[in-house]
This record gives C-alpha cells, sequence and structure tokens, in this order.
C-alpha cells in the first residue's frame, strides 16, 4: 500500500530529479523519493546493526578492510549477474 502525500523541494533537487527520469534513471520523481527514502532507511538500519556488533564484539581487526572490500566486490558482481568463478559448482 501506499500514501500519497506532497513534497517541496528545492529548485536545485527538484532539477536532478527531473533529470534522472528524463536519462532513465528512475520511472517517475515520486519513484526515485521513494526509493530514496528506502536507501536512507537501509542506511540508517544498517548502521545500527553495526553499532550493535562493535557493541558486541569490539572494533574489527586489521584484516577487515580487505574482507570488506573483497564483500563489496562480490556483491556488486552478484547484482550484475555476475557469479564469481570460486562459487561455480
Amino acid at each position: 500500500m501506499t500514501k500519497k502525500i506532497g513534497v517541496s523541494l528545492p529548485d536545485d533537487i527538484y532539477s536532478w530529479m527531473r533529470s534522472r527520469v528524463e536519462d532513465g534513471f528512475a520511472d517517475s520523481i515520486s519513484g526515485l523519493i521513494a526509493d530514496l527514502a528506502v536507501a536512507e532507511r537501509q542506511k540508517t538500519e544498517l548502521t545500527a546493526f553495526v553499532a550493535d556488533l562493535v557493541g558486541e564484539f569490539g572494533e574489527p581487526g586489521p584484516d577487515a578492510d580487505a574482507w570488506i572490500d573483497d564483500a563489496i566486490t562480490r556483491a556488486r558482481g552478484v547484482r550484475q549477474g555476475h557469479v564469481p568463478a570460486e562459487e561455480k559448482r
């Protein structure tokens, strides 16, 4: 279910959103606003989750950055329809 609301935007933000729709990156300004709100909610929830993990297990060790970079690379590949070679079986 959706709720229809009115939103006021600064001119430059509206122009940017309109250009995103015209360029085919979004179906509508309304859809773009909804997508941005979902992304912000996910970011907030992920930030809280990471804070909980740090609270429970402590700060990440020195190998964490490499592991994170690898996980992000794999996630991008999966999202684009590519399965890493070692996972093809």
